[in-house]
């Protein structure tokens, strides 16, 4: 396994010479290589330059390919999944962007609810009628023992782990109805949470009457809300179908006198839970507010429950006056007969003045003549509950026969709900309602001054001082 020893005669070295130099000036021009060392000692040493040539040539014709457009995807299939996934992302986005947020609730439910879960601790309380403290029929009786108890679950929402604490408590209770959600009704109650928490830094009790449909936008909403104000807040939730059966007899003997659709009992139902809100709340629950959706907070909600201080040791509720002339127009036949009663009548005393020309509104400066009773707006209900659940006086107005002979005695045909009882039972029984003044529910409906009383509209619709609450009722816009 000795050297290899290269005996080359001078014909042969000539003739390898020219045939390697002629074949490596063809590769030269075919491929632009440098021309090969001639110099050669050996046949051996020709074939290895050989080699290395044909490396470079293959070098450089690999770097001269033009690179492949799809070299993550080789397969046809996989380049039409790739296109069929893209679509679908660009459809599902498109359905995200235009579609509401309850639509997109419950096609994302599991996403959202662990990220609720991830970034919210609630602390479970319940919070329930003991079974000897069943909800109790009017009178005091137990006639509604067949309705279900309301058993709602109490949560601790808050921005922050860092601050729950499991006995926490509120003596803010705030009640607000949102069923049946859509798109306005959303925006509405976004409104009222976002100027709710940005006017008050207190511990507030929400007690939310909702549905199932309904649920999943209110704690969307409170929990950005509460993540943006940095609140703490206790909110509990009630089925508005078992808050519905429990008011079922007060909804049969008041819908047939004060609603515009005495057939539809669910819808009914919901104007009216405010009078029997004091069997569906706890009976822990001395005093609450009830709430529209379309208020707006411009001020402290303290400030309102400060408002209990005032009441008379009789007054169950507080309301607020109407500021339109809607009750002027249902008591019309008994306005008739009664022309000088003040009822429908603006709360601030107004003089029509007659000219030539026009006819104009001024104020009455006499001191003898008595303000207006221009109706209630239940808007805003202030509700002492245990004197409510105390009063016999009360309970004996919810009767058939009470109802009925307010509704004959005043020509009363009303399709407001529990606005238009609450109206009648002022003005009969002015000693249980403590007047609110405006500035805590400032209406903004101006309806009836296109229809018919455009001449008197201003002397309703006055409300002197600092606003503290508008209500946008009528879909009317706030003012900022």
């Amino acid at each position: 396994m000795g050297t290899y020893v290269c005996v080359c005669t001078d014909e042969l070295i000539t003739t390898d010479l020219k045939m390697a130099k002629y074949a490596f000036y063809n590769i030269s021009r075919k491929y632009k290589t440098y021309p090969a060392n001639i110099n050669m000692e050996c046949k051996s040493q020709l074939l290895d330059e050989h080699e290395n040539v044909t490396l470079i040539v293959n070098r450089r014709s690999a770097a001269r390919q033009s690179p492949k457009r799809w070299t993550t995807f080789r397969c046809r299939w996989q380049k039409k999944l790739a296109i069929s996934l893209a679509l679908i992302f660009i459809g599902l986005l498109i359905i995200f962007t235009y579609t509401d947020l309850l639509f997109r609730n419950k096609i994302f439910s599991v996403f959202l609810s662990s990220r609720f879960n991830q970034i919210t601790n609630v602390a479970k309380l319940q919070t329930s009628y003991p079974q000897s403290e069943q909800p109790q029929g009017l009178g005091g009786d137990a006639s509604n023992s067949n309705n279900p108890i309301v058993k709602p679950m109490q949560y601790l929402l808050n921005y922050s782990s860092m601050h729950l604490n499991k006995t926490s408590s509120s003596d803010y209770n705030i009640f607000v109805i949102y069923t049946r959600e859509n798109y306005r009704l959303q925006m509405k109650f976004d409104l009222f949470a976002h100027s709710l928490f940005k006017h008050t830094n207190a511990q507030l009790h929400l007690h939310i009457i909702t549905d199932k449909e309904s649920e999943m936008s209110v704690l969307d909403i409170l929990q950005r809300k509460i993540r943006k104000f940095r609140r703490i807040v206790i909110y509990t939730m009630y089925d508005v179908q078992i808050c519905s059966n429990i008011i079922q007899d007060i909804t049969a003997k008041l819908s047939p006198y004060f609603s515009s659709m005495p057939n539809s009992y669910y819808s009914d139902s919901l104007f009216f839970l405010s009078l029997g809100l004091h069997r569906i709340a706890d009976k822990s629950i001395s005093r609450a507010i009830l709430f529209d959706c379309d208020i707006v907070f411009r001020s402290d909600v303290r400030l309102l429950f400060a408002e209990f201080d005032r009441f008379l040791p009789h007054q169950l509720f507080g309301l607020a006056p109407e500021l339109t002339p809607v009750y002027r127009h249902i008591l019309y036949r008994y306005r008739v007969r009664f022309p000088k009663s003040n009822f429908g009548n603006p709360y601030h005393p107004m003089q029509l003045v007659k000219n030539n020309k026009n006819s104009k509104l001024i104020t009455n400066h006499n001191n003898h003549e008595r303000h207006g009773y221009p109706g209630l707006n239940s808007g805003v209900v202030l509700m002492l509950l245990n004197r409510i659940r105390d009063s016999k006086t009360y309970l004996e107005v919810l009767t058939q026969y009470e109802v009925h002979r307010l509704v004959s005695k005043y020509s009363f045909k009303g399709h407001l709900g529990d606005q238009d009882f609450f109206t009648l039972l002022g003005y009969e029984y002015p000693n249980l309602i403590y007047r609110l003044d405006c500035i805590w529910n400032r209406q903004l409906c101006t309806w009836w001054k296109d229809h018919g009383y455009s001449n008197i509209f201003d002397a309703y619709f006055r409300c002197e001082g600092v606003i503290k609450m508008y209500h946008g009722n009528c879909n009317t816009r706030i003012p900022e």
